[in-house]
């Protein structure tokens, strides 16, 4: 047979969709549909089908300059004796990966941080539910389901379990920044109306997201819905192993993304190891992102794919491409997914790193079997486990200001060239602009000025919501004045 044909997981968020990706002899990839894959039933969303561009091989380097993987591992050893050292793991790579890079944690009396900030504010007995919600097929018998998402932009495939659920007789209310076509009621109200409102019940489902930038305070807000209604509740997340590494890694003393990169500002973080998780893609702003990485003595990359970050690291550990890679993922739903690559070049040099830091050696069959004992027997699955914690006090929660709305998706997390260059306002706008067909809106922040091409949604005046990563954003919610251009 010519080249490779791998059966892999599309990385974009996690959904678990499954996929073939063909590698031809000369190494260009290639995608085709899988009709098998339970999660996406054969499908693939925009993101799914530009994976091939996703795809590009990282180089091993030290200091710039280009090294083989055995000396990138003992320059990284050398540097991780004695420092201190923080550990970001999000979920892009595979369990038995994401153990070993735990494995590494423990040699260096660490913790792996998964991004989620969430976590450490929320009640253990919480965090299965947010982990680990229902399955699709029970999206697909709900009475009513309840969206805080945008499904058409940020989990496309989504979408058709929704269309199957109204099928079967499911009103769908949403509750978002926008008015969604397959919803029958589309609401702005106020979040302290929803139990009154919305009209959900023990045969409900909400389906909100977490992800490293929500506000822990929304969460809250989501449990509390589901608790009061007794419906059930299900948070879509961003990453293809965001469900695994949390399972996984999760320890104490997790820090979420941005408040690692505010400890990097103030100087009591200096040294960093990433996991397959890139800083200046996963924060709004890419450039103010990369200048805090310019203040660590040491920024320690492994990773199977040459990202933003890559070009600032002090060492780059490069691993085989995710599609090639020995392991298993678990979706949003708690189904375990395998890869069929045998590759554990990643694997084995997490080995290698851990014995030069006094730990232990691993394998991959090790690692598998653990992984098949600590989750896959608890979690894959499961029935779903009605929300065990009370109530949760929501404190003085405030919804963060600004006009300018991200709708994250995965063409922002991997900051990936996307067709929809535009940001999305209403008619009302249009006219107080004056903003001509064709024309474009300036944005500006404290960061500065950018001009975009924008399109007419029906939601609410004054807001404008994007799906591509703008340079004018300080956060989830920027605030920005406009005008014409």
């Amino acid at each position: 047979m010519i080249g490779n044909v791998y059966q892999t997981v599309c990385p974009g968020c996690n959904m678990g969709c499954g996929l073939y990706i063909r590698e031809d002899e000369e190494g260009a990839l290639d995608v085709d549909f899988m009709k098998s894959s339970p999660a996406n039933l054969g499908k693939l969303c925009r993101f799914g089908m530009k994976l091939h561009q996703h795809y590009s091989k990282a180089t091993s380097m030290v200091d710039g300059k280009e090294v083989s993987v055995e000396d990138a591992i003992k320059a990284a050893s050398d540097r991780l004796k004695g420092a201190d050292v923080t550990m970001l793991g999000v979920g892009n790579t595979t369990n038995e990966e994401s153990l070993a890079f735990s494995k590494v944690a423990d040699a260096l009396k660490t913790v792996v941080n998964t991004g989620m900030g969430v976590y450490s504010q929320l009640p253990t007995e919480c965090h299965p539910t947010v982990g680990v919600g229902i399955t699709f097929d029970d999206i697909e018998s709900a009475g009513r389901i309840a969206l805080f998402v945008d499904p058409y932009v940020q989990y496309p495939l989504l979408v058709r379990r929704i269309l199957a659920a109204k099928k079967n007789g499911a009103s769908v209310v949403s509750v978002g920044w926008k008015d969604l076509h397959l919803a029958d009621e589309n609401r702005y109200i106020d979040p302290d109306k929803y139990e009154s409102e919305l009209g959900l019940d023990s045969k409900s489902v909400i389906i909100a997201d977490v992800h490293p930038n929500t506000d822990p305070g929304w969460v809250k807000r989501m449990l509390n819905l589901a608790l009061k209604t007794q419906a059930k509740i299900l948070f879509m997340k961003p990453f293809v192993n965001a469900t695994g590494v949390d399972l996984l890694c999760k320890g104490t003393g997790q820090k979420g993304i941005p408040e690692i990169m505010d400890g990097i500002n103030e100087g009591s973080i200096k040294t960093l190891v990433t996991l397959d998780s890139d800083p200046v893609e996963l924060m709004p702003n890419s450039d103010v992102a990369a200048e805090t990485l310019k203040k660590l003595d040491n920024l320690i990359v492994i990773t199977s794919r040459d990202s933003p970050v890559n070009k600032m690291a002090s060492i780059v550990i490069a691993t085989e491409p995710l599609c090639a890679k020995a392991g298993s993922f678990m979706n949003v739903e708690g189904q375990l997914l395998n890869n069929s690559g045998e590759s554990t070049t990643g694997i084995d040099a997490m080995s290698a790193l851990s014995q030069n830091l006094g730990g232990a050696a691993m394998d991959y069959q090790e690692l598998h079997n653990k992984v098949l004992e600590s989750i896959v027997q608890k979690f894959t699955k499961p029935k779903y486990k009605e929300l065990a914690c009370e109530v949760l006090d929501i404190g003085p929660f405030e919804e963060k200001k600004g006009n300018l709305i991200y709708l994250y998706n995965p063409f922002m997390w991997f900051d990936q060239s996307d067709d929809n260059d535009f940001v999305m306002v209403n008619m009302n706008t249009v006219n107080k602009l004056g903003l001509s067909k064709g024309g474009m809106i300036a944005l500006t922040s404290d960061a500065g000025t950018v001009n975009m091409r924008y399109r007419v949604e029906d939601m609410p005046d004054g807001l404008i919501l994007t799906a591509k990563k703008l340079p004018v954003a300080t956060g989830w919610t920027t605030i920005v004045s406009t005008e014409a251009v």
